[in-house]
């Protein structure tokens, strides 16, 4: 049996960066590039097409930074807040997230997840139209 992870159920209210350019060859390593040059970390992202356009929601280590460096490169980026929530990575936990968010009415318009095959824990990010009850909420999440 697992041993419950000591960062399972923890939370963190951090800013997604959302940049939408045109979906052609490249888009993304031009968005990467300058963040790797500048020893700025990816900790999560999701990108995806939408009606002849790529969008990309991206958390770094220093998202301040992150968003001057795609500024200067000629990106709009638009700053989102988002929920950040570690917890154990087995089947069902994502399920009781959405339904205790569901139940206290909080609406999520983007989520996304990360993690590493074999892993105890996962992360997902919310973006949320209440980042702090939503903080709340997934905290009590088991």
């Amino acid at each position: 049996m697992a041993t419950k992870s000591a960062t399972a159920g923890k939370t963190t209210k951090t800013t997604e960066l959302l940049v939408i350019t045109g979906n052609e060859l490249g888009a993304f390593a031009r968005m990467t590039t300058p963040l790797a040059k500048n020893r700025i970390n990816i900790e999560c992202f999701s990108g995806y097409e939408w009606s002849g356009e790529a969008a990309f929601r991206i958390v770094t280590d220093n998202n301040r930074k992150a968003s001057e460096l795609l500024r200067r490169e000629g990106f709009n980026v638009q700053e989102n807040p988002v929920v950040l929530w570690t917890t154990e990575n087995t089947p069902g936990q994502l399920d009781s997230a959405t339904v205790a968010l569901a139940e206290a009415k909080v609406n999520t318009y983007s989520s996304y997840s990360t993690n590493t095959p074999g892993s105890t824990t996962t992360t997902v990010a919310f973006g949320t139209n209440d980042a702090d009850r939503a903080s709340d909420i997934l905290r009590r999440v088991r």
